[in-house]
């Protein structure tokens, strides 16, 4: 009653003399439905076991055991003699989520326990640890139903359903809200959720997003470019995970790379030919000196191939260039023959090359802007200019320099610093993550900072502290494999010469503000740099060795036993939701040779991991 009191009141004036009037109706209604509850007594008791039931399915998605309807059904009474129907019910939500079920799964198996003190878990606790572990929601009907119908039982009925959440593609992984926040294309896979993530999490490429970096050393709007690459790199993961095939090596040794792509190589192939189509028929004619005449006795054209922004049935009704609101066919024209003729005829300058790159097709919205790829600056990340025609529309494609996720700039951003390289923080990633070494922590009393010297590459300065007797028992276990990618500058752009960013060096100073592909990097002086490194603890004689630089130790890392079996020992963790114990490796060594026998599939690990005894079986701590 007090809602519609509200809702009613609200629309009046406090001074209103009818409120006075509703007030004192509503007031009745409210005594009059106190009175008809009092006399209809308390619920009986198939409305407080329904009650309960309905509350157990709601809070904890199953039914009440008999033993916990009759206990709460009995607490309900009391809850109603004391405080009446509508408050016993509040009471009674507010105890039911105090419970720790509310909070927890419990995973302690049930039956009778086996010879090593182990029960299977029971199916219903089954179906919410599959479904947890890959899809981060509840179980789905099929779950449910193959838990209620005694098909949840054994580990071939694990199996089977496993299988069918990994290869259901209808769970699509969208971009993280932190990259939608910058307005950029979302991206959208067809990998499940989980498998994704795990890599994602397992790179930690995404950490490049809240690591500031500035606009003038980019030479570009960063700030929006960030975004894409981010998308980018999960776009090239979820396409190694599709082909589930030497996962982990082409993980680490892929030469192909998506740049300002949207992933649909049909649309963006048959972007490209429209493009090209539009070029080739007005690039004999004078269309830089066009009026409005000349341009209506192309409208058809016009109108066939769909020139972004140009209204081909409004071009007669704007003669002699009264042209209204922003609306400016000449203008928009103009722009975007300038921009195709800069991709074809090389030395020419444009403002945005791709500015009618309809690389979705031209009404998908799911760049979110339906007609264009955004933030082209991403290809700055690579080292490549996008007013060459020669730029594949067909990816991921080959990109020079690079080999695998280590040298992805994604990944070489989000361990990097603000303004430099991070060799240190980059070898302790492939130590720990990789190589499944240990770096201790820097100790409380090291001031751990790199002497400023503005004429000295980063790796000079780095060894002339780190390299003390002291400080070197640690860091010889991060260094010398950090130091292979000094190849690439904190922004992961490929380089021969550290620029020595300092006002004493500064050779020539380039305006702050320019169009889209305007490289508005100030100019220093240089050195010569030394990716050179060091690789030891592959357990391999053969791989182990000095390292030429980045590529050289993605290729050697790749074939590393050591390397292929630390991935899967975090896959463990990621999908089991713990650490490993000693009794769990008969489980990690089932699941690198599910990994070996099936050529590489990343699938055949999950599988391998989630029919396991060590995710099946649940054991009794000890008194």
């Amino acid at each position: 009653m007090k809602i519609i009191t509200d809702a009613i009141l609200k629309h009046r004036k406090k001074d209103d003399r009818y409120n006075n009037i509703i007030r004192k109706c509503v007031d009745g209604w409210e005594e009059g439905f106190k009175q008809d509850r009092i006399d209809a007594g308390p619920p009986g008791d198939e409305k407080i076991d329904a009650l309960v039931s309905q509350l157990f399915v709601k809070i904890f998605e199953r039914l009440p055991v008999p033993e916990e309807a009759k206990r709460y059904a009995s607490l309900t009474r009391s809850y109603i003699e004391s405080l009446g129907n509508l408050k016993a019910a509040e009471k009674l939500i507010q105890t039911l989520i105090l419970r720790s079920e509310f909070v927890y799964r419990s995973e302690f198996g049930q039956g009778k326990a086996d010879k090593d003190g182990r029960k299977m878990l029971s199916p219903r606790d089954a179906s919410y640890a599959i479904a947890y572990a890959l899809t981060d929601s509840s179980p789905d009907q099929e779950l449910v139903e193959a838990a209620k119908n005694g098909k949840l039982n054994t580990k071939e009925d694990y199996e089977r359903e496993v299988l069918r959440l990994v290869k259901n593609h209808d769970q699509f992984y969208v971009i993280d809200e932190a990259v939608q926040r910058l307005q950029l294309t979302a991206s959208i896979t067809s990998t499940p959720i989980r498998k994704l993530r795990f890599f994602r999490e397992f790179f930690g490429y995404p950490k490049l997003l809240p690591v500031f970096k500035d606009n003038k050393r980019f030479g570009s709007n960063y700030d929006n470019a960030k975004g894409r690459l981010v998308g980018e790199a999960d776009r090239l993961v979820d396409h190694i995970l599709q082909k589930d095939q030497k996962v982990f090596e082409e993980l680490l040794t892929t030469e192909n790379f998506y740049v300002f792509h949207s992933g649909d190589n049909e649309a963006m192939t048959a972007s490209s030919k429209r493009i090209r189509r539009i070029y080739d028929y007005f690039k004999d004619l004078d269309w830089q000196s066009f009026e409005l005449d000349d341009l209506v006795k192309h409208k058809d054209f016009i109108a066939e191939v769909k020139m972004r922004g140009i209204n081909a049935d409004r071009l007669k009704s704007e003669e002699g260039g009264n042209f209204k609101g922003r609306y400016n066919p000449i203008g928009t024209f103009k722009t975007a023959m300038t921009s195709f003729t800069a991709r074809f005829d090389k030395g020419q300058t444009a403002a945005a090359p791709f500015v009618s790159f309809p690389a979705h097709g031209l009404y998908n919205a799911s760049t979110r802007t339906g007609l264009q790829l955004r933030s082209p600056q991403v290809a700055s990340f690579f080292n490549i200019k996008l007013d060459n025609w020669n730029y594949p529309s067909v990816q991921p494609a080959k990109v020079v320099h690079r080999k695998g996720m280590l040298t992805h700039p994604a990944w070489l951003i989000a361990h990097a610093g603000n303004t430099e390289t991070d060799p240190v923080k980059r070898g302790k990633w492939v130590r720990e993550k990789l190589l499944a070494g240990y770096v201790p922590d820097i100790p409380i009393t090291v001031d751990a900072v790199i002497p400023e010297d503005h004429h000295k590459t980063l790796r000079t300065r780095l060894v002339n502290v780190t390299e003390k007797q002291e400080c070197w028992k640690c860091h010889e276990k991060m260094n010398p494999l950090g130091y292979t990618f000094e190849m690439y500058d904190d922004f992961g752009r490929f380089r021969t010469e550290e620029s020595l960013e300092h006002p004493d060096n500064l050779i020539k100073k380039s305006p702050d503000k320019g169009g889209v592909y305007a490289d508005l990097r100030d100019i220093y002086k240089t050195q010569p740099v030394n990716a050179k490194g060091y690789l030891d603890g592959t357990g391999d004689k053969n791989l182990d060795g000095e390292v030429e630089n980045a590529i050289d130790l993605a290729e050697r890392l790749a074939k590393s036993t050591r390397v292929r079996q630390s991935i899967i020992r975090y896959a463990f963790r990621y999908f089991m939701g713990r650490n490993e114990f000693l009794s769990d490796s008969k489980t990690l060594i089932d699941a690198d040779q599910a990994y070996l026998e099936s050529g590489g599939s990343f699938d055949a690990v999950i599988v391998s991991l989630l029919t396991s005894d060590s995710f099946v079986y649940r054991k009794q701590p000890s008194e």
